[in-house]
């Protein structure tokens, strides 16, 4: 064997020893309980209620209450709180945790976001008024925040039960 051949051997061998050693946490163990079905069925869950995520925070940018409602199995599980005018989509559920329950009927999530809100001045004079009439009159403010959300399949689409804001 070469100088050359007998390296590439000697090299090979030592760096794919602790790429062996490994043992990587995203392939399946031997013996896992989840067929590769259920598996899948459940990252298509996951990525739908990602979707549901996202929509629903373009119906809050958007201010369309009625929009918002439709994706709640009930619409007052879609409430927001009425200061909120947007919730930022930089990042949107990058750092969220969805949890589908075994049944893949129900699911929760914890997503971190950053919320705008609008808090009207009072009390009501003159001056407030004319700074309304000219899209004023406001306090704005951002924050980071937690939504806490509850997720039901009804009829095989995932629907929002509740959402829940959280002060980190």
């Amino acid at each position: 064997m070469t100088t050359r051949r007998s390296f590439m051997a000697a090299a090979g061998a030592a760096l794919s020893a602790p790429v062996a050693a490994v043992s990587p946490s995203w392939l399946p163990a031997s013996g896992a309980s989840d067929s590769l079905e259920a598996r899948l069925a459940k990252l298509e869950d996951v990525n739908a209620i990602r979707a549901l995520n996202q929509e629903f925070a373009r119906h809050v940018n958007n201010r369309s209450a009625g929009q918002r409602a439709v994706l709640a199995a009930d619409p007052s599980g879609a409430v927001m709180d009425p200061d909120v005018v947007a919730i930022s989509l930089d990042g949107f559920g990058q750092e969220g945790v969805i949890e589908i329950a075994p049944d893949r009927q129900t699911a929760t999530a914890r997503v971190h976001v950053t919320v705008h809100t609008e808090t009207v001045i009072g009390p009501d004079c003159p001056l407030l008024e004319m700074a309304r009439q000219q899209g004023g009159g406001v306090i704005n403010g951002a924050e980071p925040v937690v939504l806490e959300a509850a997720y039901v399949r009804r009829e095989g689409v995932w629907k929002i039960l509740h959402v829940e804001m959280l002060k980190t």
